[in-house]
């Protein structure tokens, strides 16, 4: 093989890769607008339920309090299970949406804020 022949496979197969990379994302893109609950914008709140921790720390384990916060639906991604993931921007003092990004597990229940 000379080099011109594996310049020249390479960039083949450069091409198909880019192919299927562009349909996966087509794919992701039709997905996510068939199955996602929130518009992108809109705040929901993001809900940690009570649970028992399982970390003994000083005093035992013990139980943690529900805790709720508030955020904007700014992107969408979807995970290697299909799980539609958000990314969620936190919300500031003023109810306005912050630039700082806030987290929630799957464990976390998401629901839209009625205005």
């Amino acid at each position: 093989m000379t080099k011109e022949e594996y310049v020249a496979s390479i960039r083949e197969l450069e091409e198909i890769i880019t192919k299927y990379r562009e349909q996966e994302k087509r794919l992701k893109e039709q997905y996510i607008n068939e199955n996602k609950l929130f518009e992108v914008n809109e705040k929901v709140k993001i809900t940690t339920p009570a649970f028992r921790r399982a970390i003994p720390d000083e005093n035992g384990r013990r139980y943690m309090d529900e805790e709720c916060k508030y955020g904007f639906v700014e992107d969408y991604e979807v995970d290697n299970q299909g799980n539609i993931k958000y990314i969620l921007a936190r919300m500031n003092a003023t109810g306005k949406k912050s630039q700082h990004r806030t987290y929630y597990t799957d464990m976390d229940v998401l629901e839209k804020v009625k205005e």
